[in-house]
């Protein structure tokens, strides 16, 4: 019987939008984030993030999403969330760009609205981003792989923008660099987002492995059939896999007073949109097992244009978030039940 110490979950959002006025804040925010989210689990409709000047967060969605109080990779974490009907609101793209539109009223009463669409005739070049969202998490409870597939920055030219807090328009950030010869807002989007939260914080008795485990999760076991070389899971289109080098042991199997060292590489759509890297370490003493894992190589992105490779190379926090993650975990062996775990994560700056 193998036991599984590594979880992924997955968030079904489809798409996302970070529109920032960080330059001209409102009292109270001074970025919203729109997310959409289209899954027949989970349903459909709109959710905002308001980030707040003081670094907590406001979520305000429709009633058709589930409350999701966990908040924890976002700042300081969930202020209060809100339940509004927002009616009329869309979020589409195209290969023109974005076309976002929604109201309501905020939770001391004032009315916002915001709409914004290009209308540049030039097509966008879209690319892949890992979302550095963990690099402002203060207490995380998982490791975010956030993947940001055809992902694109909002253009000046010919773009309608309107965002009104209480009747006063604030003027959202604008980035420095062209990019492919457009002035661009410092407003970003994601038509197809790939949200994996990797190894939650956990506490309670391991599950047995099984290949139709209703999590998804598939295991690539050595020739012996018992450590790890890979562990992985898929959604929709999607996939993410962690390979280990030397493959990682099956921990009821490890031998007391036994310590072994190794490294990690997260793989996601088979390293199109890059690898993070790092190292682990497991050992046990009795029957007390612990691991460590740190994301130490950071996030090694591909980029193929100029502009990526300048954003990558001159924005360091793209590639060095993850360096501050480390995960451990406390596993007791027990004799005739299910060995119990004990994880969390910690950021060390």
């Amino acid at each position: 019987m193998q036991y599984l110490p590594f979880s992924f979950e997955i968030t079904p959002m489809q798409k996302l939008f970070l529109i920032n006025f960080e330059k001209d804040p409102d009292q109270i925010y001074m970025a919203l984030e729109p997310q959409w989210f289209n899954d027949p689990a989970s349903g459909r409709g709109l959710r905002v993030i308001a980030w707040r000047n003081d670094g907590y967060v406001d979520v305000y969605q429709q009633p058709e999403l589930p409350k999701d109080d966990d908040f924890s990779v976002t700042a300081k974490g969930l202020a209060d969330l809100i339940i509004e009907p927002m009616p009329g609101a869309y979020f589409h793209v195209s290969e023109k760009g974005i076309d976002v539109s929604f109201a309501f009223t905020d939770k001391i009463g004032r009315e916002i609205d915001v709409k914004i669409i290009e209308k540049n005739p030039r097509p966008t070049r879209p690319f892949t981003l890992l979302a550095p969202v963990g690099s402002s998490s203060e207490n995380p409870t998982t490791l975010p792989v956030y993947l940001m597939n055809s992902f694109y920055f909002v253009r000046r030219f010919m773009t309608e923008v309107r965002i009104s807090i209480n009747g006063r328009l604030h003027k959202p950030d604008t980035f420095p660099v062209p990019l492919n010869r457009s002035r661009i807002y410092f407003m970003r989007y994601s038509n197809d987002t790939f949200l994996v939260d990797w190894c939650p914080a956990y506490s309670g008795p391991l599950k047995p492995y099984s290949s139709d485990n209703p999590e998804g999760i598939s295991i690539n076991n050595d020739e012996s059939g018992g450590a790890i070389k890979s562990v992985g899971t898929e959604y929709g289109e999607h996939s993410i896999s962690v390979h280990f080098m030397p493959p990682f042991p099956e921990i009821t199997g490890l031998e007391d007073e036994t310590a072994i060292e190794g490294k990690f590489i997260i793989k996601a759509n088979r390293e199109a949109a890059g690898t993070i890297s790092g190292s682990y370490n497991v050992s046990r003493e009795r029957d007390e097992i612990e691991i460590r894992m740190h994301p130490s190589g950071g996030w090694e992105p591909r980029p193929d244009t100029l502009f990526l490779k300048f954003l990558f190379k001159a924005v360091s926090i793209f590639r060095n978030w993850p360096k501050t993650y480390h995960w451990t975990a406390n596993i007791k062996l027990r004799p005739g039940d299910a060995p119990f775990m004990e994880s969390r994560w910690a950021r060390v700056k």
